[in-house]
């Protein structure tokens, strides 16, 4: 047999016959209250993590205490394009395109904690209701964070 071929079949053969379907999990089944089924948590620790608020739970509730603890301090910059230009590589070939940027636009935790309650207030106007899904297609800017932060507005 040409030793190319066994090079190239024996290693396929191997994975072949001690390759198992069970993927990798990386922590541990535990029984949910809550839920049926079951919730896999990190190995490493016995409880659930342990934020630095008392009663936050979700990203959303830590979002409105950090808006509530860092009111002033300044949390999204931006930049607005002053111009945009289209310039051929010396090859020829591609095509890139020059931006000239302003300067910074902040935003504070308190505008940002403003823009997510009008917008959700704005879900609440539309009729959207709770446990509803919503599809949002936006370029990536600041907004588009913004209407992540919305909980479920109540109706």
């Amino acid at each position: 047999m040409n030793p190319y071929i066994v090079t190239i079949i024996l290693p396929i053969l191997a994975t072949l016959l001690f390759r198992t379907n069970h993927p990798k999990r990386r922590g541990v089944p535990v029984n949910s209250a809550d839920n049926q089924g079951v919730t896999v948590r990190n190995r490493r620790f016995a409880s659930p993590v342990e934020t630095a608020w008392e009663g936050v739970s979700t990203l959303a509730e830590l979002f409105e205490e950090a808006c509530r603890k860092h009111t002033e301090r300044l949390l999204f910059g931006t930049r607005v394009v002053v111009s945009k230009e289209m310039e051929k590589s010396g090859d020829g070939g591609k095509v890139f395109e020059k931006v000239e940027l302003g300067e910074y636009e902040w935003l504070s935790y308190d505008e940002a904690f403003d823009g997510v309650v009008r917008f959700a207030s704005g879900l609440a106007v539309l009729g959207h209701g709770k446990d509803e899904r919503v599809g949002i297609f936006a370029d990536t800017r600041v907004e588009w964070f913004l209407a992540l932060q919305v909980r479920n507005p109540i109706s």
